[in-house]
């Protein structure tokens, strides 16, 4: 082969290269722009065959709080598709107690007392586009409320990622209740992750989301059989993530979705997390978009629903803050 021969073949790879990147350069960047999920292809979440809340003046005397525990910041166009480059998103981590006459319950468990150590089982490309800045634990808020600190006898998580668990490890007296489809994908996972190194210190409970069908949910568990805290699967983000629904006597609902979207745009327009994100955090995507489109059908129905995902700090601000109770 002669040197000029040579070089066009180098040439032309050197060419295939540069278009290659190009290319995957603008389809990373596409991933960003805003597209709504297409609602109609999932025609199944808009059918509300089961129970729904009885009326609030049958409801027991059921009463919520919220924990802010931290704070991550990154760009809000790594939260949604669509979201803007330039503005900067905070998001919370919190954990909600919920009091109920028949004992005392969190769900998850936000920053705890060794979140710089729980950190580094983030994956290493969101340490690098993510800060976090933690605050008070849970459990030393709870400490340093006293008197009006209920008496917790178990968690429950929405899933089993490191900033919903942290929090967990000042607890080791607490059950701590996930779904049986997120404990067995907690068996799977690697060492590294953050509940795999505190499990043999948790006492993990898990169960079954085996009850009717609920709202446009074709399963759910009602945890006490009196239509005030009703849990339903919200599957995509990891095969046993879920979402719980507290039905207040004033007549004020809520529901607490996890990471099925880390803001609430994601459940009104509605929108995914653009593609890198996805691919970081979540386990199903196709999953996740049927279980947006079911909770976005559910606001449509119920406007005056307040739906919290876990990370939304600005919807956190609707939620009365502990020491303080809503009832």
């Amino acid at each position: 082969m002669s040197s000029q021969t040579g070089m066009r073949i180098l040439r032309r790879i050197l060419i295939f290269l540069i278009v290659a990147l190009l290319l995957g350069g603008a389809l990373l960047a596409s991933s960003f722009t805003a597209k709504r999920i297409d609602v109609s292809a999932y025609p199944e979440t808009n059918t509300f065959s089961g129970n729904t809340v009885p009326s609030p003046s049958s409801l027991p005397d059921v009463s919520i709080s919220l924990i802010e525990c931290g704070k991550m910041y990154s760009k809000a166009s790594f939260v949604y598709r669509g979201g803007s480059w330039s503005e900067q998103y905070q998001s919370g981590m919190a954990a909600v107690i919920v009091r109920h006459p028949l004992g005392s319950f969190l769900f998850d468990a936000g920053f705890g007392t060794n979140v710089r150590q729980h950190a580094a089982s983030m994956p290493w490309l969101m340490q690098k586009l993510a800060n976090y800045d933690p605050e008070t634990p849970v459990a030393e808020q709870l400490r340093n409320a006293a008197t009006s600190a209920p008496q917790l006898s178990r968690a429950f998580i929405s899933h089993s990622h490191w900033d919903h668990v942290s929090g967990l490890e000042d607890f080791p007296d607490l059950e701590v209740w996930l779904t049986r489809e997120e404990a067995d994908y907690v068996e799977r996972l690697p060492s590294r992750e953050l509940i795999k190194q505190l499990q043999p210190r948790l006492k993990l409970h898990p169960f079954e989301l085996s009850g009717p069908p609920y709202e446009n949910f074709d399963r759910s568990l009602d945890l006490y059989g009196d239509g005030s805290v009703v849990f339903v699967p919200l599957e995509g983000h990891t095969p046993g993530s879920m979402g719980m629904f507290v039905n207040l006597r004033s007549g004020k609902r809520y529901l607490f979705t996890g990471d099925l979207t880390w803001a609430l745009e994601g459940i009104e327009i509605p929108a995914e997390r653009p593609w890198m994100s996805r691919r970081l955090v979540d386990v199903d995507e196709e999953q996740v978009r049927r279980s947006i489109v079911r909770v976005h059908n559910l606001i449509l129905k119920y406007p005056d629903l307040i739906v919290v995902p876990a990370h939304d700090r600005r919807v956190h601000d609707r939620v009365t803050r502990f020491p303080d109770w809503e009832s």
